[in-house]
This record gives structure tokens, C-alpha cells and sequence, in this order.
């Protein structure tokens, strides 16, 4: 009998939506198709596989925009208007990547290795095979199609696992994509449990590539599974990024930033700044600021197109972040303003006096519209504390003195530095990912065809000769 996983609105538990559960039996039978579906994919010319991608971006930026927002806000929680510009971000990242990979051009090598002069060496890009993509809850339809589009133009087949929590807008990506053409067998789209994961596609050596945005554990078991048959991995992974502030910032940019930084989807964002790290002199007059501006924001229902603080992803979601505001109030913290939870939603929250050798200041991730304040003296004891966590997936300093603030970033350890602005900041092309426990590879369109493709090189042997 199927596992029926109900899907439910975390504002007032009501059902969205239902699907089945898919099968270990199913999962072995999906991997077989698309691998046997690989082939003649790959062989399509890679401008019938643009068209194609091209009518999926076009149909979800015409026809689906709306269909497409309102079901994922209603099983996420997010604010509508973030899931209408989540939805024009997916459509401008399907058409774009595909512009990039008919734009992707080999290599010739020169003549220049003694007695190979007559040969004709040349690079081209190939699929890697099979590839499975895990997509996160928080941005659920734009870190579907950062996996897929490149995948499936660079000529790969796809077999996408939705969100457990709010597997329905994704899976209705699914649909979509065959209406805009694409070939039976070639992209399955689908949930399961870890345990079926596991066994049929993590460990299944006709899986190729696995691609998650996910957390650190989820990654380390993966790869775990995966090191069996050497497959490529692509991972974005938890983050506890920070953002330094100096004494000669501006205020009102600061909490400008803050928004992006931890506001926006109630914090639920991988690279927000999970940590605000601000110089001893102005700390507590910035605190007692971003508590007066928290208090400005909309709390209301996620429908509600002026609505800014909605809920999180569910209640049990919010109940962690509760209790590790409250570890960190027990550590010593000082709370300013918020602090409470009403149901699956958090109210934001700022905590003033927090010390480096914290939890919550070192590699305890909070994902929720929560702001700690770490206080320093130096630019040498900023630099320590924004490096003291096992992550390193973005950050952004704030200061009137650009040269501090290239010499600071300098000795920042993650994948992206903001100079004048918060480490929440992704471009479409961007190569985005992280240093330590944040990740392995990159993700974006400037990267992904060829994180999706592998290099090989053909030798015409001595045919330049006489």
C-alpha cells in the first residue's frame, strides 16, 4: 500500500494538497529509465534540448506564474509576494542557462609538446550520466531549476526529490515540464523516505551525480552513501554567515540591509546573516535601532500581499528556533525585542550582548528571523570571530572605508564577500557555494554547465602531418 504524505498550510494546519509516496520498488524503476533514457537524450542536438527548456521557462512566466505562487506560499508559508518573484526568478533562470550552454565553447591545445606537433587535440564538454537533485523547502521552485536547467541541457537525464514539507509546487514544476516537451523517461520528479533514498538512488551506481541544497548532516551522509560508487557531488549546505558592522556605518543602511540579511522568508534562507558582528562602539545604540525598526514590519497571513512576517516552514520549525533563542538567552544574551513564538511563526528578534564563545555565535545555525549581536574591538578580533564556525557560505561587511573593507574581506573565509551589504545576495551567474562545511562545487549559471558535464579530450593523431 502507498504512503500517502499529507501536505498542510503552516498558518492554520489546514491540507493543501496530498501525494504519494514513492516506492523503493518505484525509485529502482525510475533510475533504470532514465538511465536507459540517457542515451538517446544526449544525442538530441543540444538546440532541440534549449527549445525545449526555453517553452518550460516560457510557459511557468505566461501561464503558471500564479497557479504556481499561491501553492507554494499556501505550503510554505512565504509571503506572496516572495513567491511571485521566486517564480520570475525561476523563468529567468531556465532561459539563461540555456543561453550559456549554446554559448559554451572547447578548447584547441596548441603545438606544443615535442613530437606531438601533427596532432589535433580538442575538448568537449559531455553529460555526466544520471543525476539526482534534492531540493530545499525555503526557495523550493529556484533551486529546482538551478539543478535541472543545467542538467538537462548539458544533456543529462534528471530524477528530482521534492520537499518533504512542501513537495507540491515543485512536482508541479514536474508537470509543466512535460507540457513544454520534454521526452518520456528523461526527468522524474517525486518524493520518498531517506531510508528508500538511501538504498536505491544515493547507492545505485547507475546514479551518476547527486546535486543537494540541504543541510551540512544531510550532506555528510550522502556523501557517505555515494563514496561507494565515486559519484560527483554537487552541495550547498547550512551556513552561520556573518556580517561585520564598523563604527562608521550607516545606520539606516545597516538596517536596510537587514532585511534581505534576515528578514525576507522569516529567515529562512541559507546565506542570511545569522550573525550580526558589530563594533563595541556603536553595538548597543544598533541594537536598541533594530529593535524599533522590527516592530515596524506587517505580521499577517503569507496570502496577504502586504504581509512581511508570515510563518515558518512549520511549527515544529519554529519551536527549534524558539528553543535556541532561549539557549542563548540562558548563555547570557540580552533579549531586546521578540523572543516569542505564536504557533509556526516567530516574531523577529534581536539579542544584544552575545559573546563569541556562544553557541549561536559559532555553529549553531538559527533559521529564523532571529538576530544576534557579537561585539568586537579590532578588525583582527572581527576576522576571528566571523571565521570561528565550521561554515563558510557568504558574508558582507559594512564600513565608509572601502580599503578596510577589501582588506578585511581578504581574511574572510567563505564563498562570497558583500563589501557595503549583507551576505544574502546571489546573482543568477553567480558561482555560489561555500568554503568548509558549507558545501562542495558551485551552483549558478556562469559554473553549473559545466559542473553538469564532464571535460573530454579527442585526439585526431597526426593529421596536421605531411
Amino acid at each position: 500500500m502507498s504512503k500517502i504524505l499529507n501536505v498542510t498550510n503552516p498558518e492554520d494546519n489546514s491540507l493543501v494538497g496530498t501525494m504519494e509516496l514513492t516506492s523503493e520498488e518505484e525509485l529502482e524503476s525510475m533510475v533504470d529509465k532514465a538511465y536507459a533514457a540517457r542515451r538517446k537524450w544526449r544525442d538530441t542536438p543540444i538546440r532541440q534540448r534549449a527549445d525545449i527548456l526555453n517553452k518550460f521557462s516560457e510557459l511557468i512566466s505566461t501561464k503558471y506564474t500564479k497557479e504556481l505562487a499561491e501553492l507554494s506560499t499556501r505550503e510554505l508559508g512565504k509571503p506572496i509576494t516572495q513567491s511571485y518573484e521566486e517564480c520570475g526568478e525561476v523563468a529567468d533562470i531556465i532561459k539563461n542557462t540555456t543561453e550559456r550552454a549554446l554559448h559554451l565553447y572547447g578548447d584547441v591545445l596548441t603545438e606544443s609538446a615535442p613530437e606531438l606537433e601533427n596532432d589535433l587535440i580538442y575538448t568537449k564538454r559531455e553529460p555526466l550520466g544520471v543525476v539526482a537533485c534534492i531540493t530545499p523547502f525555503n526557495f523550493p521552485m529556484e533551486l529546482t531549476v538551478h539543478k535541472i536547467a543545467p542538467a538537462l541541457v548539458m544533456g543529462n537525464t534528471v530524477i528530482v526529490k521534492a520537499p518533504s514539507s512542501n513537495p507540491l509546487a515543485v512536482m508541479k514544476l514536474g508537470e509543466i515540464l512535460q507540457e513544454a516537451g520534454i521526452p518520456e523517461d528523461v526527468a522524474f520528479f517525486m518524493n520518498c523516505d531517506h531510508e528508500a533514498y538511501s538504498k536505491k538512488i544515493s547507492k545505485n551506481p547507475k546514479v551518476e551525480a547527486i546535486c543537494l541544497t540541504g543541510s551540512t548532516d544531510t550532506g555528510i551522509g550522502l556523501a557517505k552513501d555515494a563514496a561507494e560508487t565515486l559519484k560527483t557531488l554537487l552541495f550547498e549546505l547550512g551556513g552561520n554567515d556573518g556580517l561585520i558592522v564598523f563604527d562608521d556605518a550607516d545606520f539606516d543602511q545597516v538596517l536596510e540591509e537587514m532585511f534581505l540579511g534576515r528578514i525576507y522568508n522569516n529567515g529562512q534562507v541559507c546565506c542570511a546573516t545569522k550573525r550580526l558582528i558589530v563594533q563595541n562602539s556603536i553595538k548597543d545604540k544598533l541594537a536598541e535601532k533594530l529593535a524599533d525598526w522590527t516592530k515596524e514590519f506587517n505580521i499577517a497571513s503569507a496570502m496577504d500581499p502586504d504581509a512581511i512576517i508570515t510563518t515558518l516552514i512549520s511549527e515544529k520549525d519554529a519551536l527549534m528556533v524558539e528553543e535556541r533563542i532561549k539557549k542563548t538567552i540562558e548563555q547570557g544574551a540580552v533579549c531586546v525585542c521578540g523572543g516569542k513564538r505564536e504557533g509556526a511563526r516567530i516574531i523577529p528578534t534581536v539579542l544584544n550582548n552575545v559573546t563569541k564563545d556562544m553557541d549561536i555565535a559559532k555553529n549553531m545555525e538559527v533559521f529564523g528571523p532571529v538576530i544576534p549581536i557579537i561585539g568586537f574591538d579590532t578588525e583582527d578580533e572581527a576576522v576571528e570571530i566571523i571565521n570561528n564556525t565550521k561554515y563558510g557560505l557568504s558574508s558582507g561587511i559594512i564600513t565608509a572605508d572601502l580599503k578596510r573593507a577589501y582588506r578585511v574581506s581578504n581574511y574572510i573565509e567563505s564563498g562570497a564577500t558583500v563589501l557595503n551589504g549583507t551576505g544574502h545576495y546571489r546573482h543568477y551567474d553567480q558561482a555560489f557555494g561555500g568554503f568548509k562545511s558549507s558545501g562542495l562545487g558551485r551552483e549558478g549559471i556562469s559554473v553549473s554547465v559545466e559542473e553538469y558535464s564532464q571535460l573530454k579530450t579527442y585526439v585526431l593523431k597526426g593529421v596536421l602531418g605531411r
